[in-house]
């Protein structure tokens, strides 16, 4: 399951990390080679035929190396040939905490957004001041979030957390 876990992690990862590359590279190389951009033909192909496709090779890819990494390291664990798991130091928990509360915190808010847009039957507001409060509500949510994952990361009762640093 572990091996599973990590496996689908990085092939997340990978897909959004290809696809991101693929249209970067993709869209340099189509200048310097001064490919016609006739109605957008080629940068269209390249985002929704050339980036997928890569995108999804290179999440292959990665799901792969991690879940044969994985299962490599447990094994090794198994046989005793490595040292059991140490729990995570202070640092690297603030740091995953962090990261995973932005990111649910921006989700969550912009789900809820959504929500509010669906409920209200149009995304327009009458004011400046609501559009802007609603355009940044994402990223405050993420801020708040991101606060939110580093204490529960950093407390004591946290998980892993026995008041030992081991940074």
């Amino acid at each position: 399951m572990r091996a599973f876990t990590w496996a689908v992690i990085w092939g997340l990862i990978g897909l959004v990390g290809g696809y991101v590359a693929t249209v970067a590279i993709g869209l340099v190389l189509f200048d310097i080679f001064r490919v016609s951009q006739r109605e957008g033909a080629a940068a269209m192909g390249l985002a929704f035929v050339i980036g997928p496709f890569v995108a999804c090779l290179i999440a292959l890819v990665a799901a792969t190396v991690a879940a044969i990494m994985v299962s490599r390291r447990d094994r090794a664990r198994a046989e005793g040939q490595l040292p059991p798991a140490q729990p995570w130091g202070r640092g690297p928990r603030a740091v995953f905490g962090a990261i995973l509360g932005a990111v649910g915190g921006y989700v969550l808010a912009v789900a809820l957004l959504a929500l509010f847009y669906a409920l209200r039957g149009s995304p327009y507001f009458s004011s400046y001041a609501w559009a802007y409060a609603a355009a940044w509500t994402p990223f405050i949510a993420a801020i708040a979030g991101g606060g939110l994952g580093i204490w529960v990361a950093m407390r004591r009762g946290a998980p892993g957390s026995d008041g030992i640093s081991r940074d």
